[in-house]
């Protein structure tokens, strides 16, 4: 999980009389409504102690917040989940944070990061009524991002502010650093942080919200299913290497040369050659397409060149074929890799000479098509094998355009999913269906075999095995939700701090499929120091 795949309608659960955060409740309250609190705690007991009071209850709420973002998500790193903290400053309109800097390696002593935040609410709801302060005022955001920071770290982390639209500056601004690299420069401004540990308490209220969730969860499992009623495109495209596809994709467009698709079942093919007519000179003219390897030679040539009357047994009349019909736009051959030696001939002739023969016909007739062709086989392995024409080949991939399968593009994931969650919130006529945040983990972690394809029938699924248009993880087919098992677990409380540090790192690598690489990216550490630690269980 990315901090960036946050969204507000994941995150909150909604119903009549209840606001919550996976059992954690919410409450709605305007900005001047704090503001006006603001005011009254200053002039009841001052601004020195009304600044104790509004930092620490940030300070909590930042922990319960870092805690929650721990127990409902795997993050990628814990880089990622200490940016969560910013994410969450912007979803819930306390501020449009930006994190300008951060730095974040294993010597916890070394973290820095630096925060801006735009239209903070404390510094708009202060001018609304105060005067301009000497002094930076975003006291709740202060605790807040000290509070979740401390929480991801496990070590003091304070956040101070060193500009303040509430004191003249244009922006405001914080550095957060932790207890030991601030030394005396927080001699004077601890004490507005300090108070108990509340470490422990957020970790047992943590647990109580697990417990809460599961409840909920039997409860909807109990409860009465929703009864469902009777061109995809590329939506949210997040990884370089599908926008490099869609690049080239756009480029070749304005173009008339051949193009071959690559890619396995269910990326997307079909749609891509789609994308590439509807922005090309031909958008006006026609798309036919044709499965090549469904059809026997004889009908397939019927169905491309099309025949005259006679010309077979049962041709009781003349046909124009799908060459013809598209004149003026494009023609998709989807598996072309799967047309026997006989009718690749035929192809080849068509593309050299752009002329077809109808059966039953001496008399050429010229075409103006653009073709598309698309496979899912090695056509270069069928040309060793001598099962696929070079001549052919080097015909059809003027342009060869090669789609990554969804594994290898998993930034992709999460949009992709809430594009077909919209999609069949309107064909099944659920107006509230959404993804529940507890599935997204298991949408990024499974390698979907059958892609694209695959996503379909599993949201599709979901959405009609839902209740109240909540998508949960156990609304997902099985081979989805397992794809998690043996990595998100609960630890025997017998095994020692060392020994589930070890089980976590194990699973981290499975997870990986056994990339040190990735798995110290997740863990949130060097390369060096998993290996050091996996050459100290190898020596025990």
């Amino acid at each position: 999980m990315k901090s960036d795949d946050l969204k507000l309608e994941e995150l909150v659960d909604t119903s009549e009389g209840w606001l919550g955060l996976k059992g954690r409740r919410l409450v709605l309250i305007d900005s001047r409504t704090l503001a006006q609190m603001r005011k009254e705690i200053a002039g009841s007991v001052g601004m020195e102690q009304a600044r104790r009071i509004l930092t620490r209850i940030g300070f909590f709420w930042g922990q319960a917040d870092a805690a929650a973002m721990k127990r409902i998500f795997t993050w990628d790193s814990q880089e990622e989940w200490i940016k969560a903290g910013a994410r969450i400053h912007s979803i819930q309109g306390l501020a449009k944070t930006v994190i300008s800097n951060i730095h974040v390696e294993d010597d916890p002593d070394s973290f820095m990061m630096e925060v801006i935040w735009n239209n903070s609410f404390e510094s708009e709801q202060y001018l609304e009524v105060e005067i301009p302060s000497g002094d930076p005022i975003c006291w709740m955001l202060l605790g807040h991002a000290s509070g979740y920071t401390t929480f991801c770290l496990g070590r003091e982390v304070y956040f101070m502010e060193e500009q303040c639209r509430a004191k003249g500056d244009r922006i405001c601004k914080a550095i957060g650093r932790t207890r030991k690299a601030w030394g005396n420069r927080l001699k004077h401004d601890i004490a507005y942080f300090e108070m108990e540990d509340i470490h422990s308490k957020i970790v047992k209220l943590s647990e109580d919200l697990k417990q809460k969730q599961r409840e909920l969860a039997r409860q909807r499992q109990k409860m009465a299913l929703v009864d469902p009623s009777q061109s995809r495109e590329f939506v949210g495209v997040q990884s370089p290497v599908f926008r490099h596809v869609l690049e080239l994709a756009n480029k070749v467009a304005q173009y008339d040369s051949t193009i071959l698709i690559t890619g396995e079942s269910g990326v997307g093919k079909e749609v891509l050659a789609r994308y590439i007519h509807n922005n090309s000179r031909r958008a006006k003219g026609a798309f036919l397409a044709i499965n090549c390897g469904a059809l026997p030679d004889t009908l397939l040539e019927s169905e491309l060149f099309g025949h005259t009357k006679g010309a077979f047994t049962g041709a009781d009349h003349a046909r124009t074929g799908l060459f013809e019909e598209a004149k003026g736009g494009t023609l998709f051959l989807d598996e072309i890799g799967d047309v026997s030696t006989a009718m690749q001939i035929k192809l080849l002739r068509v593309l050299q000479e752009r002329e077809i023969l109808r059966l039953g016909e001496n008399l050429p007739r010229k075409v103006d098509v653009r073709i598309v062709a698309a496979t899912n086989k090695d056509l270069h392995k069928q040309i060793q094998e001598d099962t696929f024409r070079e001549d052919l080949f080097y015909r059809l991939a003027v342009v060869e355009i090669h789609i990554p399968p969804l594994r290898e593009r998993k930034e992709d994931i999460l949009s992709l999913a809430r594009y077909l969650v919209k999609r069949y919130a309107k064909r099944l006529h659920i107006p509230n269906l959404r993804l529940d945040s507890s599935a997204l983990d298991y949408l990024q972690a499974y390698h979907w075999p059958g892609n694209i394809r695959e996503m379909e029938n599993a949201i599709e699924r979901a959405a009609v095995v839902s209740h109240g248009g909540v998508i949960l993880p156990e609304n997902l087919p099985l081979t989805v939700t397992k794809s998690l098992d043996g990595f998100n677990r609960f630890y025997p409380s017998d095994m020692t701090l060392e020994q589930v540090e070890m089980e976590h790192i194990k699973n981290v690598l499975k997870k990986t499929g056994g990339s040190r690489i990735k798995a110290a990216d997740i863990l949130g550490i060097s390369q060096a120091t998993l290996w050091r630690k996996l050459k100290e269980t190898e020596q025990n």
